[in-house]
């Protein structure tokens, strides 16, 4: 018995013809989704930096104390590992430990996709007045993130003397940037 010409239905090489086309374009779109992942993870990691300091700035107007930022060790010290959780706390006579143990909040920052770097100069530690100012000198935070690739996010966190961030990123995804004044930076595994 004779098919007709126009039934449905595809051939076989027309059915992997598709396939094959189908899996070059989920190729691309599992690639693209990967890199925008990695940089919403990014995104989200500056943000919340910022928002861990804008409380601390907060915190320290609000309760009129001088406010730390920085990771503690076991001890209850400040410490220059910033992949540890971030704690925030009173620290009224400026030992750099939480007044009366308390802290007023603690913040895990980074990730196993991502890493902070401080440049405090060994302090590992912010302090605000209690006017919302720096208190002491300033540092910069380096925030960075891998993409799954040869490339990595990154991001310098300066806090100014008024107790606000101001973010620079990288803009090529190398994990290498020049500041406005000249100095170079890099994330440490690149």
């Amino acid at each position: 018995m004779p098919h007709p010409r126009n039934a449905a239905g595809l051939t076989l090489i027309e059915a992997i013809l598709t396939l094959a086309l189908l899996s070059i374009l989920a190729g691309f779109a599992v690639a693209s989704w990967t890199k925008i992942g990695a940089s919403t993870r990014h995104t989200e990691l500056v943000n919340s930096i910022h928002r861990t300091f804008a409380f601390a700035r907060s915190h320290a107007v609000h309760q009129k104390t001088l406010t730390t930022i920085c990771p503690l060790s076991a001890e209850g010290e400040c410490v220059d590992d910033w992949n540890l959780p971030v704690s925030i706390f009173s620290d009224s006579n400026n030992d750099k430990r939480p007044d009366g143990g308390n802290l007023n909040r603690v913040v895990t920052l980074s990730s196993k996709q991502s890493a902070l770097f401080s440049r405090t100069a060994g302090r590992g530690y912010f302090q605000l007045a209690p006017n919302g100012m720096s208190h002491g000198t300033m540092g910069s935070i380096i925030a960075c993130s891998s993409t799954g690739s040869d490339s990595v996010k990154m991001s310098y966190l300066a806090l100014n003397i008024g107790g606000r961030l101001r973010t620079l990123h990288d803009e090529n995804d190398d994990g290498k940037m020049v500041l406005p004044w000249g100095a170079e930076i890099s994330c440490p595994s690149h």
